[in-house]
């Protein structure tokens, strides 16, 4: 008999709320680390204050000279704006680093209600995620957000506007495109996990390619962060290529328990 049979639903809302804390705590502690932790590692060995210059900092200006097209600047509209972007990026952060705590006590949580080969796929399932997700990431923060913020930089200049702009809207925007595009890279993992477990088959998928492609555009045009088609196809694109992707997966792993059957 399985755990899940003899435990009462309590304890598992326990256990839950134990491993729950776990995580949360291992986000808190990651995050306070990375806020305080010196850019200068001198700074260790030397300590003086009025050198001291936070890790963080030195990230935060690496994403505005890596996202910022010249000759824009950033202002902070009230006083807590800066330790608003501060605070919220040491969090994003934290939580990065703290991506295998979590994900070990997500995994410890449901693993005695699963078989074997349930934990094996959960495994899988876990580690393509994260490995999609930082893809997605990734290009948004290298291709994306850049491509975008020149664009819209285009308009500015078209209107004779001059280039200031809140930093909270600025790193808002940062944060609304890395998680989006990182979590838009994971869907063909869940057409994927449906076709595993026979709620949508592949031709199915196949038929409906050019329906999938329409409502793509139309998404991405609603949750892409400028209103030119230009983020819309920089999105677009790679998904539907993943969208095929996960076609042939579909039918690797049908034609895989179709002969699995005929055994």
């Amino acid at each position: 008999m399985s755990r899940d049979a003899e435990l009462p639903l309590w304890d598992h809302l326990e256990e839950l709320a134990r491993r729950l804390r776990v995580a949360l705590f291992s986000v808190f502690i990651s995050s306070v680390v990375i806020s305080l932790f010196p850019a200068d590692l001198n700074f260790i060995n030397n300590p003086s204050f009025s050198d001291y210059k936070p890790l963080l900092s030195l990230i935060i200006e690496i994403i505005q000279e890596m996202m910022l097209p010249k000759d824009v600047n950033l202002i902070a509209l009230n006083w807590i704006d800066t330790f608003y972007v501060y605070i919220i990026i040491a969090i994003t952060l934290g939580t990065l680093v703290s991506t295998p705590v979590i994900a070990f006590e997500f995994y410890k949580f449901l693993s005695p209600a699963l078989l074997s080969h349930e934990r094996r796929m959960l495994i899988k399932f876990m580690f393509s995620f994260s490995i999609l997700f930082i893809a997605g990431a990734a290009y948004a923060y290298f291709i994306l957000l850049p491509i975008t913020f020149k664009t819209l930089m285009r308009f500015v200049y078209s209107l004779g506007a001059i280039p200031y702009f809140a930093m909270k809207d600025f790193f808002e925007m940062v944060f609304i495109g890395l998680v989006g595009s990182g979590l838009f890279f994971t869907l063909p993992l869940l057409i994927t996990f449906l076709v595993k477990i026979d709620l949508i088959d592949p031709e199915t998928l196949k038929k409906n390619r050019s329906y999938i492609f329409v409502g793509l555009l139309i998404v991405t045009a609603i949750i892409t962060p400028d209103p030119t088609p230009l983020s819309m196809l920089l999105i677009s694109i790679p998904f539907y290529l993943l969208y095929e992707l996960s076609i042939l997966i579909g039918i690797w792993i049908k034609n895989k328990e179709m002969k699995k059957k005929n055994k």
